[in-house]
């Protein structure tokens, strides 16, 4: 329920680019070409998927707004450079992109307005969403906002646990019992982690269990949500290809 922090991402500096051609950028099919059948080209993507671009994800910045380049060092993650999204972008996008059989995920997610695009994701079946790791740690987004008031079941995703903020304040090993606390259920290590940090995590968990700070069903519910993320990702019914789709 912890993994490397390795994201493929659409990337608004290589994706805006990319989309008057035939194919999706080259990093994007190679990264989806090694397990998947059929990187379908651009120009005959369903119209729903292809219209959604760049539209589908709203970004935020610490100050608030929108950002349109990279924030803090690392790569803009979100699709949202002409905010707001129109309703049912993001429903299309997820669906449309989920029907070739990759998990989308929709984020940062910290609880704050505009929550449309999370519900619109969640309604059409958004396979994973990202929370900011601060605002999960720090109040009750996940179990009321994202759980309770838009019903999402699917898997929560920690941002990387490296980050500056996070080690400063909580260390890998704490902010990662109280990830799993706040209900978050798969945990990025990020490249900064260094040597040891799994079996660290291991340790701290182990611990709190004992300690009765972090619930054993709590672990469990993870697991099973990521597990499920896992059984969906390797069934090859997972992709719905319309026949007059073409192997690029």
């Amino acid at each position: 329920m912890y993994a490397p922090h390795r994201v493929a991402a659409l990337v608004d500096a290589c994706l805006l680019p990319a989309c008057h051609g035939d194919r999706l950028p080259g990093w994007i099919a190679e990264g989806l070409a090694g397990d998947m059948p059929g990187v379908v080209l651009y120009g005959q993507a369903p119209a729903g998927l292809r219209d959604a671009y760049p539209d589908a994800l709203i970004g935020r910045i610490p100050s608030g707004g929108t950002a349109s380049g990279p924030v803090d060092g690392e790569a803009n993650l979100h699709l949202g450079v002409r905010p707001p999204p129109g309703v049912g972008a993001t429903r299309a996008y997820v669906e449309g992109l989920q029907a070739h059989g990759v998990a989308v995920a929709l984020g940062p997610f910290d609880g704050e307005p505009p929550l449309l695009p999370f519900a619109e994701g969640v309604a059409a079946g958004v396979r994973a969403v990202t929370v900011d790791t601060a605002a999960a740690l720090g109040g009750t987004c996940v179990p009321e906002l994202l759980r309770g008031q838009l019903g999402y079941d699917g898997v929560a995703v920690s941002g990387p646990l490296d980050a500056s903020a996070v080690v400063e304040r909580w260390g890998v090993p704490g902010a990662a019992v109280l990830a799993w606390i706040a209900g978050l259920d798969l945990l990025r290590l990020g490249p900064g982690c260094g040597p040891g940090v799994h079996r660290a995590v291991h340790t701290a968990a182990a611990r709190a269990v004992a300690d009765g700070d972090l619930p054993a069903a709590r672990l469990a519910e993870a697991a099973t949500r990521v597990a499920r993320l896992r059984r969906w990702a390797g069934d090859p019914g997972r992709i719905r290809r319309p026949a007059q789709f073409v192997q690029p």
